[in-house]
């Protein structure tokens, strides 16, 4: 059963997951783009699948019809959507969809209709030819259908004919790939391979909200759980040494590449009454840690107004004085959400790796150090649970609670560079 359905409206694929979907024109010589499910899609039941691909497609749609694509999405199987740019807009439509998780490859093809397997060898051979002359080579065949032949058979057969077109086979480290996909009556020859986003598709697990300062670590902490299928809302605490304009950008960049499908929430919280209080009340040595304490503790009842479950953190075991493993411990047990720390376990070198990776470490680059409180003195890096409750004691209720009840919130997606 075939069906058709454009890039803007209803999708009546979305219930027919188990069916090929559409047939575009299977010209030769035609080139489209296939994007393909991740391995977190494929491990998961069925039934599981049918939701996260209906999530990744409206994803995909979203991000691809920001780029001007206007055309049809073809669903193939149960895990290949295929688009049909033109020349003009299909590396815009490539880039679209690199970021959208819950993708573990992104193919431009080139369509290869055969009527024999002599055919489809004999197709292959001559427009890879001239790309593997001299050169080392591996062909890798993936085939799904009732065919008389299987994948090796196929691969073989290219392989003798790339030979006496002067290549050299090397399937340890070729120079060259020559990858095919065989889609039951349909042939395809991959000439560009892009790896996707992967992880599960943004939006098919519950929200958390992050603590956002603009520097590598939360912004990163953010992308891995939006990684694993989580939307993300950020709250920020804004300070007088503090760079909430700042913080809000890469907050904004993360989004704006990642974040297709969604449309997160920023909570703006005036902390700098709460610093005052701490410059007045508690002794230097514990003012990072306490300061800690009351973002958790103002983050959560956020959290819980929201009816958001779990914090998530930028937060690396013993990479600042506040993070070292007992004061992670006093801040997770002040707070009565609980704290999620995908970077526990990261050096720094790593995180600063993945936000090149984002695309965010350029800009979280130019935050400053947000506050030193100790006055120069020496801090405390593993004060006890006890002595850390008396010093957030003697910051008065009321202030934390005037901070939380004052809060701005808004939509990331309404805010602008020079707005904080």
């Amino acid at each position: 059963m075939t069906a058709r359905s454009a890039i803007i409206g209803n999708h009546p694929g979305d219930r027919r997951f188990g069916r090929i979907l559409a047939t575009m024109d299977h010209k030769p010589g035609a080139r489209s783009v296939h994007v393909t499910s991740s391995g977190d899609v494929y491990l998961k039941s069925r039934r599981t699948q049918r939701g996260l691909i209906a999530r990744a497609r409206r994803n995909l749609e979203i991000a691809v019809q920001r780029v001007g694509y206007v055309g049809d999405l073809e669903r193939v199987g149960m895990h290949r959507f295929v688009l049909t740019p033109g020349e003009d807009r299909r590396s815009a439509v490539v880039e679209a969809a690199r970021p959208i998780f819950g993708f573990g490859s992104i193919d431009v093809v080139e369509s290869l209709p055969f009527s024999s397997f002599d055919h489809l060898a004999e197709a292959v051979a001559k427009r890879s030819a001239e790309r593997v002359a001299g050169r080392t080579f591996a062909v890798r065949v993936k085939r799904r259908g009732g065919h008389e032949w299987r994948s090796p058979e196929l691969a073989s057969a290219v392989g003798t004919m790339l030979v006496a077109a002067g290549g050299r086979v090397d399937l340890t480290a070729p120079e060259e790939e020559v990858s095919v996909r065989v889609i039951d009556d349909r042939a395809y020859l991959v000439t560009e391979h892009h790896v996707g986003a992967g992880g599960l598709p943004l939006g098919t697990q519950e929200s958390v909200l992050c603590l956002l300062s603009g520097g590598f670590d939360s912004v990163v902490a953010a992308w891995m759980m939006m990684s694993r299928g989580c939307p993300v809302d950020f709250v920020h605490f804004s300070l007088n040494c503090a760079q909430s304009d700042h913080a809000l950008a890469v907050g904004r960049a993360l989004w704006d590449t990642w974040g297709h499908g969604t449309d997160p929430t920023v909570h703006l919280v005036d902390f700098q009454p709460v610093k005052d209080a701490l410059v007045d009340h508690v002794e230097p040595r514990l003012r990072q840690i306490t300061l800690k304490v009351m973002m958790g503790k103002a983050a959560s009842a956020i959290a819980e107004q929201e009816g958001i479950q779990a914090l998530v953190t930028g937060d690396s075991i013993g990479q600042v004085s506040s993070q070292t493993l007992p004061h992670l411990v006093a801040v997770s047990e002040a707070s009565e959400v609980p704290i999620l720390r995908p970077l526990a376990g990261l050096p720094k070198e790593t995180i600063i790796g993945i936000a090149r990776e984002v695309g965010t470490a350029e800009l979280s680059a130019r935050a400053r150090e947000v506050c030193d409180l100790s006055e120069g003195r020496p801090v405390a890096t593993s004060a006890r649970r006890p002595l850390i409750d008396r010093s957030a004691d003697r910051v008065p209720e009321a202030v934390l609670e005037d901070v939380v009840a004052t809060a701005k919130s808004f939509r990331l997606r309404d805010w602008s560079p020079g707005q904080m």
